[in-house]
């Protein structure tokens, strides 16, 4: 890493797409609880109860999967995996860039 400045106008494209799937990775987990409340007001048996689990999990994988191939402009690695580890942090794993830094300039 240099200690010249960086134009963070060039990271706004790739942060912003990030951010973007950080919410689709927490609004699917926040969903979840109030899906099967709904779910079990209209039909409380266990197939309505478990298909609405099944395609749940079918979207969590996916956000989960977006979020895991985010890449950090600024070092070009995984933002939020460090080796097998997927941590949904605010800065990069590797070079400690935040997730707004884009939005301060």
């Amino acid at each position: 890493m240099s200690n010249e400045p960086v134009d963070m106008t060039a990271y706004r494209g790739v942060m912003k797409r990030t951010r973007r799937r950080r919410k689709l990775f927490f609004s699917t987990v926040l969903v979840y609880v109030p899906a099967l409340w709904i779910t079990h007001s209209i039909s409380p048996t266990n197939r309505a109860m478990g298909t609405v689990f099944v395609i749940w999990l079918i979207f969590l994988v996916y956000a989960t999967v977006l979020v895991a191939l985010s890449k950090c402009p600024r070092c070009g690695n995984s933002f939020h995996v460090h080796g097998i580890t997927l941590l949904v942090l605010r800065k990069c794993l590797h070079c400690q860039l935040h997730i707004s830094d884009d939005l301060t300039t």
